[in-house]
């Protein structure tokens, strides 16, 4: 089933690997709901060749600690032969189905492809969002290095969805650090 023109998606994951020979797939989580990779129900996939997502339901999920990745197994993915084909293909929920947040919560979804500043000049992007007990962006520079910084209040005092930015306050030393930057030593 392919899914209508004008439905908004999100995404809540990206296929990295076949998983064994049963057609499971493994999956990055990039929503901060990552129930949408164990909870069965509607899921799409789209490869960057697909005009438009497909429907391939989720039958099961868990979580992969070895990995960092969860284990997924939907509809129409009987082998690994099957599930190779997906590998690189975004996992989608209609946006619709977006849950409701609380003040200062965000979508991973909204908060990847943000300008970051830093001491107000451009650090970078946000590139990704590491689900590591606590969040961690992980923003791609222009010099195609990648700085890590706790996604904490302290350290990432605003966030402006509607300029398309935020604002870091790392402690001295940390930037500089992703960035093989030595400071004076004495």
């Amino acid at each position: 089933m392919v899914a209508s023109r004008d439905t908004a998606w999100l995404l809540v994951g990206q296929v990295v690997a076949a998983h064994g020979l049963r057609g499971w797939l493994r999956v990055k989580c990039w929503s901060d709901f990552p129930e949408r990779l164990t909870e069965p129900g509607p899921r799409w996939l789209q490869r960057d060749s697909d005009p438009e997502p497909l429907l391939h339901p989720l039958i099961e999920g868990q979580f992969f600690p070895a990995k960092g990745l969860y284990l997924v197994r939907l509809e129409g993915i009987p082998d690994r032969t099957a599930a190779e084909a997906w590998v690189g293909a975004k996992v989608l929920v209609p946006a619709s189905q977006r849950l409701p947040l609380e003040p200062e919560e965000y979508h991973y979804s909204d908060l990847i492809g943000l300008a970051v500043y830093h001491q107000g000049r451009l650090l970078g992007h946000v590139s990704a969002i590491w689900a590591a007990g606590q969040d961690v962006l992980e923003i791609a520079t222009p010099d195609k290095r990648q700085v890590l910084i706790p996604f904490v209040k302290a350290l990432v005092p605003v966030v402006d969805l509607e300029k398309g930015e935020l604002q870091v306050q790392p402690p001295p030393g940390l930037v500089e650090s992703f960035l093989g930057q030595d400071r004076a030593r004495n």
